[in-house]
Formats: C-alpha cells, sequence, structure tokens
C-alpha cells in the first residue's frame, strides 16, 4: 500500500493545534493510522479541514439519540414530561441538555497526552474561524472526529 500525501499547501505546514487524547484513544489513532500509512498529523487536519469545508447545510443535520431504559425508568420519564409540560420526552430531554449545549467551549479534565497536528497558515486560518464560528475545542473536537471516522471506515469495510 503507498502513503496517500497531503495536497501541497501555498505555505509551509509551521501552524499546528494540540488535540488531547486518552492513552486508548491514542492507541485506536495510531494502529489505523499505521494501517492507512498515513501520519497522525496529517489525519487529524484532514479531517478538520473537511469538516471546515462542509456546506452550512450539510450542518443543519439532526441526529437522533438512542437511550436505553427499563420500563419503569420510561414510565418516571415519561411523569417527568408530563409534570414539567413537555410534549414530548425528547422536548423534555433537550430542554435538560440546552444549558449544556449552550457553553461556548466544552472541555474535560480526564488524564490525556497531546497530539501536535500542522497546518499553513490559509489551512489554519480557516480551521480557527471554523472552529471558534462553531464553539469548538481544537482540544477535543478533533479526537472525536478522528473515533467517528475510524469507527465510519471498520463498519465500511465489515458490510
Amino acid at each position: 500500500m503507498t502513503t496517500r500525501k497531503r495536497d501541497e499547501a501555498d505555505t509551509p505546514r509551521e501552524r499546528f493545534l494540540y488535540t488531547d487524547v486518552t492513552e486508548e484513544e491514542y492507541e485506536t489513532i495510531v494502529r489505523y493510522c499505521r494501517k492507512e500509512h498515513i501520519s497522525i498529523s496529517q489525519f487529524l487536519a484532514d479531517l478538520l479541514l473537511q469538516e471546515a469545508n462542509k456546506s452550512h447545510a450539510s450542518r443543519q443535520d439532526k441526529y437522533a439519540v438512542k437511550i436505553d431504559l427499563t420500563p419503569a425508568e420510561h414510565e418516571k420519564l415519561e411523569l417527568l414530561t408530563r409534570l414539567h409540560h413537555k410534549g414530548t420526552i425528547g422536548d423534555y430531554i433537550r430542554e435538560l441538555l440546552e444549558p449544556e449545549l449552550r457553553l461556548q467551549r466544552v472541555h474535560r479534565s480526564a488524564k490525556t497526552k497531546h497530539i501536535r497536528y500542522y497546518f499553513s497558515d490559509q489551512e489554519y486560518k480557516a480551521i480557527i474561524d471554523y472552529l471558534n464560528g462553531a464553539g469548538l475545542s481544537a482540544r477535543n473536537y478533533p479526537v472525536i472526529l478522528a473515533l467517528n471516522a475510524i469507527q465510519k471506515r471498520r463498519k465500511k469495510k465489515q458490510t
């Protein structure tokens, strides 16, 4: 298998960001990158650049979240929904989560290690504008993208 190189940039890739990963996340990303013959920096940078270049319309998609509940827990949730005058359980859960979703920056305090990934000046500006506009953290968001991409590619290969 040949190494897939990144497209040439107008300027050297001297700008960088860090992302924080747990040891388990790091091992997952390293295994994937070795298998694909790409650097971790390239993998993370490419994912972020793809995300930043997605159309605004695709960011408006909605996702459904599945929660496994026992029948007793479901009944309590229905009761809480009624008592809080919400139309659906989804409306009630959304109201509970809304303050957390409105946070400008989401941080975690897990024991992590840092991975540095590089951009050209133009790429860096595009990424910073995207992350700031979306209220996303350069320290945490890239690892979510990476793990989701790895999981999607694994599922794709299994089918």
